[in-house]
């Protein structure tokens, strides 16, 4: 299953997620820099397929969580350093056979701060415009990840952005976008429907609300999560935005929360790679 990989972040999630399922690809993210040579090894001798989830290698110098992005904050140092950390990832992501890198954007404004629309829109597009030139300097293209809550995890911002900037995709993430329907910020199926022309790349993992995330943070998908229950309907939102088209990632880890159910992830696994080869 070429299309299909799992979220990595140490050398063995390769085995214990790639390999035993039978998938061909890989997504890596933020790796003890002691085990890069072994990643890049077990890349090119299984003949992996990868994408980078910025930044493979977390970097000392930048604050704790690593996924957390400030290319919409109004302070231009921050955004400096989280482009600064775009920018290594892109200078090795090629040695990692790498297809493209994903970058967390748009996030919440990370100084919380009330600005003026207008002006946090600039700042947006800015960032938007520095990570278009990134991508033709290094020739490795981003998708971007919404989460939220923020002003500009919204089609009409969003779709603007790719209609501008031809470089960049857009990285939907089922779990994300679930909790952002719980809030109220968008439709989740209106969202996939409005947003799939511009969608590069999948991330499966699913939840009931935020008290699932700070709980269990990324549950595996799974057959038993029904919708009237609070999870996303992962079958009908593949449909919706064409789940083969696009390489899709498992983004989660490879334990079913027990409390949850007595089920096993790989059921989850095989259920999606019935779903997307229907």
């Amino acid at each position: 299953m070429s299309k299909l990989g799992f979220h990595c972040n140490r050398f063995n999630h390769i085995h214990d997620g790639i390999i035993t399922n039978g998938l061909g690809r890989g997504e890596f993210y933020n790796f003890p820099a002691e085990e890069l040579p072994l990643l890049r090894k077990e890349i090119h001798r299984r003949n992996i397929l990868s994408s980078i989830h910025a930044p493979l290698v977390r970097p000392e110098w930048y604050p704790d969580p690593p996924t957390w992005s400030f290319l919409c904050d109004t302070e231009k140092g921050k955004r400096e350093l989280s482009m600064r950390m775009i920018r290594e990832t892109l200078e090795v992501a090629g040695e990692y056979n790498a297809e493209y890198v994903v970058v967390h954007f748009p996030s919440p404004i990370a100084d919380g701060k009330t600005s003026d629309y207008s002006e946090l829109k600039a700042i947006a597009m800015e960032s938007c415009y520095l990570l278009d030139k990134l991508v033709d300097r290094y020739c490795m293209p981003v998708h971007i990840e919404g989460f939220g809550p923020s002003p500009f995890l919204n089609t009409d911002f969003l779709n603007e952005v790719f209609s501008l900037f031809h470089n960049l995709r857009y990285c939907f993430d089922l779990g994300h976008m679930n909790l952002a329907a719980e809030r109220g910020d968008v439709d989740l199926n209106e969202f996939g429907h409005c947003i799939k022309l511009n969608i590069g790349s999948i991330h499966l993992w699913n939840n009931r609300g935020i008290e699932d995330y700070r709980q269990f943070r990324h549950i595996p998908v799974h057959p038993s999560q029904q919708s009237e229950h609070g999870w996303a309907d992962v079958a009908t939102i593949l449909n919706e935005i064409g789940g083969l088209a696009h390489s899709i990632i498992f983004e989660s880890s490879h334990k079913y929360p027990e409390s949850l159910g007595d089920y096993d992830y790989r059921d989850g696994v095989e259920w999606v790679k019935q779903l997307v080869t229907a």
